[in-house]
């Protein structure tokens, strides 16, 4: 399986070199990180996200995404 996250356009920061797709064989598992900054409305007030994303390939025991990921991708970026 191959794994590609698409972000969403609106967050900051812009990301213009992304991770490669990450391809995962039966039986292993991903988890992929991001955060984004969001303008407020309303004067200087933004909102952060966070999103952490844990994918499995095939059959997964319940407590399988609470160890170690086969694959781990870190977009995590400096918010300013």
């Amino acid at each position: 399986m191959r794994i590609q996250l698409a972000l969403t356009p609106f967050g900051m920061p812009r990301r213009w070199r992304r991770p490669p797709a990450v391809r995962l064989a039966c039986g292993e598992w991903l988890r992929w990180q991001v955060n984004h900054r969001f303008a407020g409305s309303h004067g200087d007030a933004w909102t952060y996200r966070l999103d952490t994303f844990n994918i499995a390939h095939g059959p997964a025991q319940t407590e399988l995404f609470m160890g170690t990921p086969t694959h781990y991708v870190n977009e995590l970026a400096a918010l300013r």
